[in-house]
């Protein structure tokens, strides 16, 4: 069932083969899809691991996704399914004035990296429901700034269950963007009172960044670093990913 799953979402994303960003880093923002606009991202990070998600702007305030992955999809090893896919959606409950910013409310069970079917949980934990306020402003070109707390789904027992974040984005010309972000880890010390814990956090705040070329106006690729502190006992040097992200309207 999971093989039919995932092999749906990846046909769905090369059959169908902006400037709002949906996220800095890892932390979500106020943005959404227009109504009537898809995103499909394709994600590729350690341990030759993939997810395909599909997000789609139903209202302009409403968006919803879906998205499901593996470990070991390349290679000769056999793939490691994720045990659920990731559901997403999000609430845009204000809008942004000059004064005053946007702010957003939602649920996201896509976290970063691996994921442990033994904790239920993914190398990073995901944001669970949260909310966050976004401003933008027009600094030559563009600079925004997030902030926001969240309530993960992935509980450990020792640690807290909510966390605060934070991210900023600025443009550099119309075809590049760098992200950094944070999130506190509240929710994600248990490794610091157990040393042989290596899938926990150690108690560092996860610090995050990211560089991205808007190809087109409808084609990005994203190269994201994550964990710049070391906060898991198993960075050695930072985490690297990349996304592959595609937008159209319907």
């Amino acid at each position: 069932m999971k093989k039919y799953l995932f092999i749906l979402i990846l046909i769905l994303t090369f059959a169908s083969l902006s400037a709002s960003n949906l996220n800095t880093v890892e932390n979500p923002t106020a943005a959404l899809l227009n109504a009537g606009e898809a995103r499909i991202s394709q994600i590729i990070y350690k341990e030759n691991g993939m997810m395909f998600c599909v997000d789609v702007g139903l209202f302009e305030a409403f968006q919803i996704g879906v998205g499901y992955g593996a470990e070991h999809l390349v290679g000769d090893k056999e793939p490691e399914w994720h045990e659920y896919p990731v559901v997403k959606a999000r609430v845009r409950i204000v809008e942004e004035t000059f004064t005053t910013p946007a702010m957003a409310v939602g649920v996201d069970t896509q976290g970063h990296g691996a994921y442990h079917k033994g904790t239920n949980r993914f190398d990073i934990k995901s944001k669970g429901a949260y909310f966050v306020l976004s401003k933008n402003y027009d600094m030559m070109g563009l600079i925004g700034f997030d902030a926001g707390a969240n309530y993960t789904f992935e509980n450990t027992k020792g640690d807290q269950d909510w966390d605060i974040f934070a991210g900023v984005y600025k443009t550099l010309g119309e075809s590049f963007t760098l992200f950094a972000d944070f999130s506190a880890g509240l929710n994600d010390t248990q490794g610091k009172d157990h040393k042989h814990d290596m899938i926990s956090g150690r108690g560092r705040t996860y610090l995050n960044t990211a560089f991205q070329w808007n190809i087109t106006d409808q084609f990005a690729l994203k190269f994201l670093m994550h964990d710049l502190l070391k906060n898991k006992r198993t960075t050695e040097l930072f985490d690297r990913s990349i996304v592959l992200d595609y937008r159209w309207f319907f």
